[in-house]
């Protein structure tokens, strides 16, 4: 029988993997693969190039794995992809005044939701470090609360700026 920690990890795993986030699992071009093959870091070196779009699948892969390291309570990988979500990259510049420019003055509750996620990200970090699982927990769940704020918010917004 699961414990409610692992029944509320795999809650969160199956809410990541199978809800619409069209950002983040739109069709990648054919130079970078497959999203389901290629790994997070191979995204993170495209994502330099300036699309939001890959950023946003580094992030989805980096969630992904996050988990799973929950769920084996393996600190270390834990304490690795945390790191990876809260030094993502960014967007090009030439992108990021886009979106600022279109966005306005919600650019703010944007940049706040941004900020949650990246702290949040730092927290699981330093949980993972003091080998506190109920920590990551806690912290894990304010990083996926300050994403699906974003993604409520924005996200059909964002998508079509880009399209």
């Amino acid at each position: 029988m699961l414990t409610k920690k692992q029944l509320l990890l795999t809650s969160s795993l199956l809410i990541l993997t199978t809800a619409n986030f069209s950002m983040a699992n739109d069709t990648v071009s054919s130079d970078v693969v497959n999203s389901d093959t290629v790994s997070a870091h191979t995204i993170k070196l495209n994502a330099k190039e300036g699309s939001l779009k890959l950023v946003m699948q580094g992030l989805l892969k980096n969630t992904q794995q996050l988990t799973a390291a929950m769920l084996s309570e393996d600190f270390t990988s834990i304490e690795h992809q945390a790191n990876a979500i809260a030094d993502h990259p960014k967007p090009s510049m030439a992108m990021r005044k886009k979106l600022m420019k279109a966005m306005g003055s919600d650019m703010a509750k944007f940049k706040a939701n941004d900020y949650i996620v990246h702290s949040a990200a730092v927290d699981i970090t330093k949980s993972a470090q003091q080998k506190n699982i109920k920590g990551v927990g806690e912290n894990f769940k304010k990083m996926i609360g300050g994403c699906l704020s974003c993604h409520s918010s924005f996200k059909n917004r964002v998508s079509a700026i880009f399209k």
